[in-house]
């Protein structure tokens, strides 16, 4: 009766050691199904690799610095020679313009202004001269009257109202005689009245030749 006790005792314990080793494995095989996370990576650099690319990145901001530096002041200086330049040459002309000033007013000082007068009782045509320091003085006399007569012969006066006004044409005569109007130095204000004064000047064209080409002035007067 013992023997066959024995015998089921020993079934049940294999029974329950087996019952424990497939729970065992059942519990291991779930383990490996746990899938890990993957691992966190951290890249370390080096304090000296790190001062270095700071260290680049300054120094390219620097010369991006440098760089807009240098063009601002190269335009800058550009604009400042421009403006040099204009302000030379608007010096070179106002010096232009006093040089043809004063040029014209030694002329004026230095030449002789012929006057005519309307009217046609009027025979003591005017010879006048701006500057008693002319070359020849008197000398010449002779011929500024010949000229005057000459011109005033071919003036026609135009009838006009006014008794104040006057006309001063710059004229040039060559060494043949050939009269050139150079400028209207003064204008009557009346057109007429200068329309005439250039026409005497041009119809008395040839003039008697002059000893030396020279330049006058010729005043007309009511």
């Amino acid at each position: 009766m013992r023997e066959p006790n024995l015998q089921k005792t020993v079934l049940l314990s294999f029974a329950l050691h087996l019952i424990a080793f497939s729970i065992t494995v059942l519990i291991l095989q779930q383990s490996n199904r746990f899938i890990m996370p993957s691992p966190y990576t951290v890249s370390l650099v080096s304090p000296d690799v790190l001062h270095k690319g700071v260290t680049d990145s300054a120094k390219s901001d620097r010369v991006i610095r440098d760089s807009a530096e240098s063009i601002a002041q190269t335009s800058k200086a550009m604009k400042s020679k421009k403006d040099t330049v204009k302000e030379n040459e608007k010096i070179e002309e106002k010096i232009s313009a006093l040089a043809a000033k004063k040029k014209i007013k030694r002329i004026m000082e230095l030449r002789n202004v012929i006057s005519l007068k309307a009217g046609a009782g009027n025979r003591s045509m005017q010879t006048t001269k701006a500057s008693s320091s002319d070359a020849g003085g008197g000398l010449f006399d002779d011929y500024y009257r010949k000229i005057t007569k000459e011109i005033w012969q071919q003036w026609i006066y135009p009838d006009t109202s006014r008794k104040d006004i006057e006309a001063i044409v710059a004229v040039r005569i060559l060494k043949d005689g050939t009269a050139l109007v150079q400028r209207v130095e003064k204008s009557s204000g009346n057109a007429l009245f200068d329309r005439a004064a250039l026409k005497a000047l041009a119809k008395a064209s040839p003039l008697a030749p002059p000893p030396y080409e020279m330049e006058i002035g010729v005043r007309f007067y009511p």
